[in-house]
């Protein structure tokens, strides 16, 4: 009798752990069937033709072209420009300067028997472009015809100057070495020191001979006196631009003189942020590469399918066109995902250092450039920087497309493609065209991510 208690007492106990294990598998199923990628639910019963359908392409018809841009506005900049550059594709590039200048001193008198000592132009270096070892020729003549620091002028600028040069310096540029002041025994940031008195002293006698009244005060003696412009010899080989900052403390025009009580003294004229300058280019394309003058001065846009073009200070601009966006329109509804525009540089160019920075504008229906919608998003995502590993310049231009895709009415006139801060950066690129024979992909393509909706 006990063993039979204990029989069943066992069989029981199997029982309800066998009923517990089942719940416990039954639960986990559950749980297991709970789980599933919410992304996924409905999936195998939702029609094929509602299925949101997400694609890539990079095929998109899209080509570009370079023009001239005959200039650009280059008064109230940052740095001051001297010095020119011979690029075997581009050819020639010099650069000069029309600046005026303010009193130190209002109402100024020389004094009584005053004779003239020396005129020297001292200037601060603020950086370079090129190659400094390459010998400068400096240029300098009075202006006969003033500027104004109410107007807006352009790199083509051209005013009339008396002929005598006051300098004709030929020089290394030293942008990085600093300098050691005799007389003061100071060490100053680099500089350059240029006498205007030793081709001619009428420049320094005149400045002496100024009356008190011409000396009452900047806008008189502007008057009296409408400024320098200082011009670069243009070179053979290479060369270099020098940036020179005109409103920094160390830039004066130093009038050393002496009179009946003292025999030396000097007055300091100065360039302020409240003085007019002008940067002045000039472009010489008359020794650029065949294929280049063919492209630019010829205007054969075809040759844009193998390479194209861009240039800092007023030189040249590329158009970028992307004809077929509204083929995009007749597919549906189309979300563009993420738009990119690449272009890939011509691997063989080696002439100094690529811009550090493209930009892009849409070109409007008056032929001016317009803001792209993508610009609002940040200048790091917008992007434009150069990227040296790829040799390459890359633009998220999503809105833009998209814009143009939505909107069949909206006018597809291309964008504007050119030298971020093209006033102050000499620099030049080259583009791949959309017909690269040796590498077809890399080229400048239009890489497209999108969704069918």
């Amino acid at each position: 009798m006990m063993k039979l208690l204990v029989k069943n007492s066992y069989l029981k106990f199997n029982s309800i752990f066998i009923g517990l294990l089942s719940l416990t598998l039954m639960f986990g199923a559950i749980l297991t069937s709970c789980s599933k990628d919410p992304g996924k639910i409905g999936f195998n019963i939702q029609p094929e033709d509602s299925k949101l359908q997400v694609g890539y392409t990079d095929t998109t018809t899209i080509y570009g072209y370079t023009k001239l841009l005959d200039s650009i506005r280059s008064d109230k900049l940052s740095v001051s420009a001297f010095g020119s550059l011979r690029d075997p594709v581009f050819g020639s590039t010099t650069a000069g300067i029309y600046t005026q200048f303010i009193l130190s001193i209002n109402g100024h008198d020389f004094g009584a028997d005053r004779h003239f000592d020396s005129l020297v132009l001292k200037l601060n270096y603020l950086g370079y472009y090129g190659d400094t070892t390459t010998t400068l020729t400096m240029h300098t003549y009075e202006m006969t015809q003033g500027i104004s620091k109410d107007s807006i002028y352009y790199s083509n600028l051209q005013r009339t100057i008396n002929p005598t040069d006051y300098s004709n310096l030929s020089f290394e540029p030293h942008p990085t070495d600093s300098v050691y002041l005799v007389y003061t025994k100071d060490t100053v940031a680099p500089m350059l020191w240029v006498n205007l008195s030793n081709q001619s002293t009428a420049l320094g006698e005149k400045l002496l001979n100024a009356s008190v009244g011409e000396m009452e005060d900047s806008q008189k003696f502007q008057e009296y006196f409408k400024g320098l412009f200082i011009q670069s010899q243009p070179v053979y080989e290479d060369g270099s631009i020098v940036y020179f900052g005109l409103t920094t403390a160390n830039t004066v025009l130093s009038l050393y003189y002496g009179n009946s009580e003292h025999d030396s003294l000097r007055y300091d004229y100065l360039v302020t942020t409240t003085t007019a300058t002008v940067n002045k280019y000039e472009h010489d394309y008359t020794t650029a590469d065949p294929n280049f003058k063919s492209q630019v001065l010829g205007g054969d846009t075809t040759l844009g399918a193998q390479r194209f073009y861009a240039q800092g200070y007023g030189g040249v601009q590329s158009i970028i066109k992307i004809p077929n966006l509204i083929n995009w329109s007749r597919l549906g509804n189309i979300a563009i995902n993420e738009a990119k525009l690449v272009l890939p540089g011509v691997s063989d160019d080696k002439f100094f250092d690529a811009p550090n920075q493209m930009f892009l504008l849409e070109v409007g229906e008056d032929g001016i450039g317009v803001p792209l919608p993508d610009q609002n998003e940040g200048e790091h995502f917008f992007d434009g920087f150069y990227n040296k590993s790829r040799n390459s310049y890359e633009f998220r231009i999503t809105r833009y497309v998209q814009s143009l895709i939505s909107d069949s009415t909206k006018s597809n006139n291309g964008l504007f493609l050119f030298i971020y801060g093209g006033s102050v950066h000499p620099e030049r690129f080259i583009f791949k065209g959309n017909e690269q024979e040796s590498d077809s992909s890399q080229t400048i393509k239009l890489e497209l991510l999108y969704t069918d909706l």
